[in-house]
């Protein structure tokens, strides 16, 4: 499983990228919950590239919970 961070320059919104699908950074998105579920059990190995400092921050914050 790998995700990709991208931003819609046009309108400025970050979003994930999982197998064609659009992820938006929302908490109440299922989808959301789950690449932060992932990034804990998996780490950087779920990701292309670096995460994304604000995604890390959510699922540290999560896993506090």
């Amino acid at each position: 499983m790998t995700y990709k961070h991208v931003i819609d320059e046009t309108f400025e919104v970050s979003s994930i990228i999982f197998d064609n699908i659009s992820i938006p950074l929302d908490p109440a998105n299922s989808d959301y919950q789950r690449v932060l579920d992932d990034i804990l059990e998996q780490g950087a190995d779920c990701f292309e590239g670096d995460i994304p400092a604000e995604l890390q921050a959510a699922a540290d914050a999560k896993q506090l919970l």
